[in-house]
Formats: structure tokens, sequence, C-alpha cells
């Protein structure tokens, strides 16, 4: 599935669920691409999340970030049948830039790591 400048795939055999942003996107593709990737894990129920931005040049966008933090993360609590856990593949150059908002362990039982090896974004996700 394409759309907002993202492709998504389930790939039950890692298991994830795999989301490609492919161009720069404005902050209402970028929101727009996160409900896409849920409406993708709801159908899969699928828990793990492989977010690919490595073709984006800013990682941050803080109307996102904040939506991402108060409203999106929060609602995945007791969504699925495990805690999601989300890994975000990033370039090397990129790799020291924050990626999101700080989602609270109170609000949301999101597990997020960052990644330069896609590799080893798989083993964590299949880790827990």
């Amino acid at each position: 599935m394409t759309n907002h400048g993202l492709d998504l795939l389930h790939r039950p055999d890692l298991p994830a669920l795999i989301a490609r942003w492919h161009r720069e996107v404005t902050p209402a593709e970028l929101q727009a691409g996160y409900e896409s990737l849920l409406a993708a894990a709801d159908a899969a129920a699928c828990a793990r999340w492989l977010l690919d931005l490595r073709r984006r040049e800013d990682l941050t966008e803080p109307t996102v970030n904040t939506w991402f933090g108060q409203t999106f993360a929060p609602a995945l609590r007791g969504r699925y049948h495990e805690a999601v856990r989300l890994a975000f593949l990033v370039s090397p150059l990129r790799a020291g830039q924050p990626v999101m908002a700080v989602v609270s362990a109170a609000d949301t039982d999101c597990q997020i790591a960052t990644f330069i090896d896609e590799a080893a974004a798989h083993a964590w996700l299949a880790g827990g």
C-alpha cells in the first residue's frame, strides 16, 4: 500500500509491519501516514513496527511529535495482545537527531528504539 509518501508492507514471517517514507512529507501527510500505519497494524493485528525514516531529511516535526506523544501513542495502550514495539530506522547521518517526542511510560506501553542497521532493528522487534 502506498500513500502519503509512504509504503506499508505487512511481513508476518518477521513478524512486523514495515513503513517506509520515500520523500519529504508535510506535517499533515506525516500524521496521515501514521494513521494509515495504525489501520494496517489493526488489520494485521501486528504490534511490531519498523518505521524506515532514512529518506526523510528532517526526523522531527514539532506539531506531529506533540500529537504522537499526547494522542497517538497513548491510544496504542492495550490495543494488541502485546505492547507495541516501534523500531525507527534512520541514516547514520541522522542517528544523533531526535526522532520524536518523548512518550511517557505512564501513558502508553510502547517500546521505542532507534537503529541505523535494518537487521538489528528486526532482531530487536523479534526479541520481545
